[in-house]
C-alpha cells in the first residue's frame, strides 16, 4: 500500500469544484464497503479510495449533471459513468494501474464540469442576447452583464440545489465566482448577438442552415474563448490557485472550440427551423406573395385572337386601317405571335419565382412594407403588346428571342408602402411650419391642398411657397427605407434599374427630388465600382427638375441628358423626361424597368411598382376605361361588355370630365396614404363630374367601386385583393 497516502492526499486536493453537468447515472447503491459491484473479489484499500472518490463525483452531479451523463451512458458520446466503472474494474482484475483508473474519474469530473459551464454560458448567452439587443448601445452591455450574471448564477445555484451535497446551493463564494463569469458571458453574447441573422425569404432551409452555422460558430468561438478565460482567472484568484499562462491558454481555447461547435450547431439548427417556418408560412400572412397564372394550360384559337385583334385595330385607327388585301398575311402574322404568345407565358411563368426573389431579398426590412405581390405576364396581354408593336412599328418577330426581348415587363412586382397615420402627419406638418415661421394649422395645410377657397388669402400666400418641401417631408416618411434598399441593392448589383417613372404631381408622385437623385448616385456608385456597365442611358421620368440648364444638354422638348464622369473616367448618362410624368387620369406610381440575370445566364425584363395601398387597388381597375377607349380592350372581350359601349360612345367633354373624377380620385387617396386625411374619408363622387348623358345607373359602373367589382367578377384570382379594397373604401 505504498501509494495509499500519496493517493489520498490527491484525492482531497482534487474534491471538485462544484460545477457539474451529467445525466441519469448507473445505480450506486452497492458502491459499500462490505462488497463490489465490479467483482467478488475482496475489496483492497485502492479500489475503496477509487470508489469513494467517484461516488463524490457522482454526489456533486445536480439534475443537468445526471441528465448530460446519462446521455452520455446511452450514446457512447464523452465519457460517461459506465465507462468510469469499467475502469476501476480493469484496475481491480489487474490490467491498469491505480494513476490510470484515477485519472479516469478526474478526466470524467472535469468533463462533467466542463460540460456544465458550457450549457449554462450558452443559456445565459441565448437570454442575455434577448435584452441586450432590445437596448442597443453601451445599454447593452450593461444589460448583459446584469442578465448573465443573474442567469448565470441562478441555474448553476438551481443544478447545485438538486445535488447530493448537504449546503452545496449556498456556497456564496460559488455563487460570486458564477456572477462574475456569468457577466462576462453576457457582455460579450450582448456584441455577439447580432452574429446569427434573421431568415432572408427565398432561401433553401440548407442555405439558411449554413449560413447560421457559420455566424454562430462565430459567435461560438468569442463567447466560449472569453468565458473560458474568465472562468480561469476567476477560479484561480476565488480559490487562492497558482495561474499560469499555460493554464489559460488551455482552458481559453478548450472554451472556443466547444463554444465554435456548440454555436456552429445551434445556429444552423436554429436558422435551418426559421427558414423551414418563413418558406411555408401561408401566404395570407406573408409579406411576400407570390401569384402564378392559373390559365397556362387553356386552349387558345390563335386565328380567332388575331382576327379579333385587327378587327378592333381597324375601329380605332382609321389612318393606319388593314386593307383587304394585306388582311390575311397579317392575320396569319398575328396568329403566329399568338402562339409565340402561348409558349412565353409559360417560360416567364417559370421565370417568376427565381426573379420575385431577387427583388424580395433586396427589400428584406418590410417594416414600412404592406406587401409585395410578384406576378408574370399573361399571354392575352403578351400577344396584345406584341401584335401592336407588329402593326404600329412593323415589327417582324420572328423568333421567340425577339418576341421575349420585345417584352419590358415580362415580371410584375409590386410594393405596398403602408401609410402614415394622422397622428405622424400631424407632427411632421406642425414642425416644418413651425420652422418656416408660418402662423397655420395642420387642419390650414390640408384645406390649402383641397384647395379650399374659404382659407385666407395671406395663409394661401404663405403655404404655397412651402408646400412642396412639406409634402416632400410626408413622402420622405413613407418611402425612405424603401429607397434606401433600393439604392444599397443597385450598388452592390442585386438590383438593375434601366429606367425609372415617376408618375404623378408634387403631391400625388412617390419619389421626391432628393430621393431620384438618391438612386442616380446609386447608379454612379454601381457603374464607377464596375458592377454595373454604363453602356445604356438611365432615363427618369418625372415632373420634377432634376439638372439645370448648365450642367445638362437640352435633346428635344422636356427631354435633357445630363453626363456624369465617375472616379475612374468612365461616362454614364442620365436622360430625363417630363413628357408622360403626369396622366390626364392622375394615375401615379414610382415605377421601374428592370432586368434580372437568372441562374441559367438567361435575363428576365422586370417592372417594379413602389406604391401606396389606398392607391394599389384603384390602380388596378382604373386603366380598364381607358383600355376599352383606346382599342386595347375590343368589344368581343365579354369580361367588359357591361361598360365597353359606355366609354366608346362617352363624348369627349364627359370623358374629360371622367378623367377628373379619376385624376382626384387618386389625389384623395394620396391624402389619405400620406395621413393628410382619415382613412375613412369620403371619395369623389362620380355625379358630381357627369352631370348629363349618362344615367346615374351607369355612371356608377364606371366609379372606383364599380370598377372594382366589376374586375372582381372577371378576375377570380383577384378576388381577395378586391374584397379589401372594397371593405376599405365602403
Amino acid at each position: 500500500m505504498e501509494n495509499y497516502d500519496t493517493t489520498l492526499e490527491l484525492y482531497n486536493i482534487s474534491k471538485l469544484s462544484k460545477t457539474n453537468i451529467p445525466y441519469n447515472v448507473l445505480d450506486l447503491s452497492n458502491f459499500d464497503d462490505k462488497s463490489s459491484i465490479f467483482a467478488q473479489n475482496p475489496i483492497s484499500d485502492e479500489v475503496n479510495l477509487l470508489k469513494e472518490a467517484f461516488m463524490d463525483v457522482q454526489d456533486e452531479q445536480g439534475v443537468v449533471g445526471n441528465l448530460w451523463n446519462g446521455f452520455k451512458n446511452l450514446t457512447s458520446l464523452g465519457m460517461g459513468s459506465s465507462d468510469v466503472i469499467e475502469k476501476i474494474e480493469q484496475f481491480e482484475q489487474g490490467k491498469i494501474s491505480y494513476e490510470e483508473a484515477f485519472e479516469a474519474i478526474e478526466s470524467y469530473k472535469n468533463k462533467q464540469e466542463g460540460a456544465l459551464s458550457l450549457i449554462s454560458n450558452t443559456l445565459t448567452g441565448l437570454l442575455t442576447a434577448g435584452f441586450a439587443i432590445s437596448t442597443g448601445g453601451a445599454g447593452a452591455l450593461l444589460m448583459g452583464a446584469v442578465v448573465g450574471g443573474a442567469a448565470n448564477a441562478g441555474f448553476k445555484t438551481l443544478d447545485r440545489a438538486t445535488n447530493k451535497v448537504e449546503g452545496d446551493a449556498l456556497d456564496v463564494k460559488e455563487i460570486a465566482k458564477d456572477g462574475v463569469t456569468g457577466a462576462v458571458d453576457g457582455m460579450v453574447s450582448a456584441l455577439t448577438a447580432g452574429f446569427v441573422k434573421a431568415p432572408i425569404a427565398g432561401q433553401t432551409v440548407k442555405e439558411a442552415f449554413k449560413q447560421g452555422a457559420i455566424q454562430g460558430a462565430k459567435a461560438g468561438v468569442i463567447t466560449g474563448a472569453a468565458t473560458g478565460a474568465a472562468d480561469y482567472s476567476v477560479n484561480t484568484i476565488v480559490d487562492n490557485e497558482e495561474f499560469t499562462l499555460e493554464g489559460l491558454m488551455s482552458t481559453t481555447a478548450q472554451n472556443a472550440l466547444s463554444g465554435a461547435v456548440f454555436g456552429g450547431l445551434f445556429g444552423g439548427i436554429s436558422s435551418g427551423l426559421a427558414q423551414n417556418k418563413l418558406n411555408h408560412m401561408p401566404s395570407e400572412t406573408s409579406k411576400f406573395q407570390v401569384s402564378h397564372n392559373k390559365n397556362l394550360q387553356d386552349e387558345i384559337d390563335n386565328q380567332a385572337q388575331a382576327q379579333d385583334y385587327i378587327d378592333n385595330f381597324n375601329k380605332n385607327n382609321s389612318s393606319k386601317v388593314i386593307k383587304e388585301e394585306e388582311y390575311f398575311s397579317k392575320a396569319e402574322k398575328l396568329s403566329d405571335l399568338s402562339e409565340k404568345s402561348e409558349v412565353l407565358a409559360k417560360k416567364f411563368d417559370s421565370e417568376l419565382d427565381e426573379t420575385a426573389k431577387q427583388v424580395d431579398r433586396v427589400f428584406m426590412d418590410k417594416t414600412d412594407v404592406e406587401t409585395i405581390t410578384a406576378r408574370a405576364k399573361g399571354q392575352d396581354s403578351i400577344f396584345s403588346k406584341l401584335a401592336r408593336k407588329n402593326l404600329n412599328n412593323n415589327m417582324g418577330f420572328d423568333t421567340i428571342e425577339e418576341c421575349s426581348s420585345a417584352i419590358g415587363d415580362v415580371i410584375g412586382v409590386r410594393i405596398q408602402m403602408k401609410n402614415l397615420s394622422k397622428t405622424e402627419s400631424k407632427e411632421i406638418v406642425e414642425n416644418a411650419l413651425r420652422d418656416f415661421g408660418i402662423d397655420a394649422t395642420f387642419d390650414d395645410f390640408i384645406r390649402y391642398i383641397q384647395n379650399d377657397d374659404t382659407l385666407a388669402k395671406e395663409t394661401v400666400s404663405a403655404l404655397s411657397n412651402v408646400s412642396d418641401e412639406i409634402i416632400d417631408c410626408l413622402k420622405t416618411e413613407q418611402m425612405q427605407s424603401a429607397v434606401n434598399q433600393l439604392c444599397e441593392g443597385i450598388r452592390t448589383g442585386s438590383i438593375r434599374i434601366t429606367e425609372l417613372n415617376n408618375y404623378g404631381d408634387e403631391l400625388t408622385s412617390y419619389f421626391t427630388k432628393k430621393q431620384i437623385h438618391e438612386i442616380i448616385d446609386a447608379y454612379s456608385d454601381a457603374v464607377s465600382n464596375k458592377v454595373i456597365s454604363p453602356d445604356e442611358p438611365f432615363n427618369i421620368v418625372t415632373k420634377a427638375k432634376l439638372f439645370n440648364q448648365n450642367e445638362a444638354e437640352v435633346l428635344a422638348d422636356d427631354v435633357v441628358r445630363m453626363t456624369r464622369t465617375t472616379s475612374d473616367n468612365v461616362n454614364i448618362e442620365f436622360n430625363q423626361t417630363s413628357k408622360g410624368a403626369t396622366k390626364v387620369s392622375g394615375y401615379t406610381s414610382g415605377q421601374m424597368n428592370t432586368k434580372h440575370i437568372l441562374d441559367n445566364g438567361e435575363i428576365a425584363n422586370g417592372e417594379l411598382q413602389l406604391r401606396g395601398v389606398e392607391v394599389n387597388g384603384f390602380a388596378d381597375v382604373e386603366h380598364i376605361p381607358y383600355d376599352i377607349r383606346t382599342g386595347k380592350i375590343s368589344a368581343s372581350n365579354e369580361k367588359y361588355s357591361e361598360i365597353y359601349n359606355l366609354i366608346k360612345t362617352m363624348s369627349d367633354e364627359n370623358y374629360s370630365n371622367y378623367n377628373r373624377y379619376l385624376s382626384d380620385t387618386y389625389k384623395t387617396l394620396r391624402m389619405k396614404e400620406l395621413g393628410l386625411l382619415d382613412e375613412s374619408a369620403s371619395l369623389p363622387v362620380i355625379f358630381d363630374y357627369i352631370t348629363d348623358g349618362i344615367s346615374k345607373r351607369n355612371l356608377s359602373k364606371l366609379n372606383m367601386e364599380g370598377l372594382i367589382k366589376l374586375s372582381k367578377s372577371s378576375n377570380k384570382t383577384g378576388n381577395k385583393i378586391f374584397d379589401f379594397v372594397l371593405n376599405m373604401i365602403k
